[in-house]
């Protein structure tokens, strides 16, 4: 389908709420070309990656296609939810007044979480819902991504940032060291999530 025919197909599915808009969170939402969509609904974005198109596979494992179908994928179905698990959460567990929280992207450089304070603060995180912990390897490429992101602090404040990193499977031990010796760095597990 051609793009310029898909404009009123995406704003019907917005207003019916089966489709959200992301933008980068610093990108004014009147103006920005840089656009994603995606399905809103949880449900629906199940059935249209495992179930549509599928069922007559589904029938014939029966028992079995959960372990075939399912499973291989879905930690890489899990984590956008994960992300805005995250970004819902970052208000409790670190208390600032945001005026914006979501994604950010911009050529190489994506961070999964941004929130954009009110005193200055850039809090930018990383989200991994993956069998491996994270490592000192994933904060050097959260600083280096967040060091690319285009935002200029409210009312002359100083830009300052703090960094998260929010993992299914926990952390290394040199990343655990290296979040105790800073106060810029925090570390949160999905029970950390939950009881935010």
């Amino acid at each position: 389908m051609e793009s310029n025919a898909l404009g009123a197909y995406l704003s019907k599915l917005r207003r019916l709420r089966l489709v959200e808009r992301d933008i980068p969170v610093t990108a004014n939402p009147n103006a920005t070309r840089k656009s994603r969509y995606r399905l809103k609904e949880p449900l629906f974005r199940f059935w249209f990656r495992y179930v549509y198109g599928q069922t007559g596979e589904i029938a014939q494992l029966g028992d079995d296609a959960y372990e075939q179908l399912i499973e291989p994928s879905f930690t890489d179905y899990m984590g956008p939810m994960f992300e805005l698990v995250c970004q819902n959460a970052l208000p409790s567990l670190i208390p600032k007044t945001y005026r914006q929280i979501g994604y950010w992207w911009h050529q190489h450089h994506e961070l999964d979480v941004v929130g954009l304070a009110s005193d200055g603060t850039l809090v930018a995180g990383e989200c991994k819902y993956t069998t491996r912990a994270m490592h000192e390897g994933d904060l050097t490429d959260l600083e280096r991504s967040a060091s690319q992101v285009e935002w200029t602090p409210p009312e002359g404040a100083e830009r300052t940032y703090h960094y998260c990193c929010f993992c299914r499977s926990g952390f290394s031990d040199g990343l655990q060291n290296a979040a105790d010796k800073r106060d810029d760095v925090s570390l949160f597990t999905p029970d950390d999530i939950v009881s935010a």
